[in-house]
């Protein structure tokens, strides 16, 4: 957006807004897990991980 703008000079503060506006479009929950999907990675969660494995338990 700033370099739509010609802004080519930024200070820190600024800095900082232009960065915190990008990080939270960029890292959105679809996002995230697209890259997970993309990359076959299963996101640390207890039940996925169970579930994958295909558990079966014997008494």
């Amino acid at each position: 957006d700033l370099a739509r703008r010609r802004v080519y000079y930024i200070n820190k503060k600024g800095f900082l807004l232009a960065f915190k506006n990008a990080f939270f479009n960029i890292f959105i929950y679809k996002n995230c897990k697209k890259a997970f999907k993309a990359s076959r990675l299963v996101p640390i969660n207890a039940q996925v991980v169970l579930n994958r494995l295909n558990i079966q338990l014997r008494t």
